[in-house]
């Protein structure tokens, strides 16, 4: 079992996030190899980036052929892991469904798969400009969408109710797993408390 992480530097997210990542597995699921692509030192087992592709654009390099071996867990790290995340692995390829919009499109922050998923790498490779200039409406937004365009995916959310939550649309409840913290607050401002499913804000002052 592998859980990956991807950490692009000169964004929102530092090593920080990494560390925070990497320790929470470690505690949850200790059995688990936990990677993070980066291009700079993270504390951790890391994998270097090959490309140039900026923010998001860098979690394609997932996909890059013989990288992986064995069922793949990715997190955003911005997701706070709460719970033993062996059941989302998955031998198909499982995504979020969109928290607004469950019935279309898929969100990339959590993604399960095991196999050769190479074809999103190379398609991607022999035009970046393009798919970056086109992934940027609603309806095909960033790396995710992308992603939507070429490879059909089951959803946690139907599969798993309940283990990978948003703290954005209502109190986390205590069965997850994975809480997803897309915009803010970002899991370095909250306190965490299992296995009641509340979190505080910490103070900013």
């Amino acid at each position: 079992m592998i859980v990956a992480c991807v950490l692009r530097s000169g964004g929102h997210y530092d090593v920080e996030y990494v560390e925070r990542l990497y320790r929470d597995v470690r505690w949850y699921t200790p059995a688990a190899r936990f990677v993070c692509l980066s291009d700079v030192d993270v504390p951790c087992e890391r994998i270097p980036l090959i490309h140039d592709w900026p923010g998001w654009w860098s979690k394609i390099e997932l996909f890059r052929p013989g990288l992986f071996h064995g069922p793949v867990l990715y997190l955003d790290l911005d997701s706070l892991v709460v719970g033993d995340v062996t059941p989302l692995f998955r031998k198909r390829f499982t995504a979020l469904a969109d928290f607004y919009r469950p019935s279309s499109g898929i969100g990339s922050g959590v993604m399960a798969w095991e196999g050769d998923m190479s074809h999103l790498y190379h398609t991607f490779r022999e035009t970046p400009d393009i798919w970056q200039n086109h992934c940027t409406s609603r309806e095909c937004w960033g790396d995710q969408g992308f992603i939507a365009l070429h490879q059909q995916a089951d959803k946690f959310q139907q599969l798993l109710p309940d283990l990978v939550q948003s703290v954005k649309l209502r109190a986390p409840r205590a069965k997850a797993r994975v809480l997803c913290f897309h915009g803010r607050p970002k899991p370095r401002d909250v306190n965490w408390r299992a296995p009641s499913g509340v979190y505080t804000v910490r103070s900013r002052a």
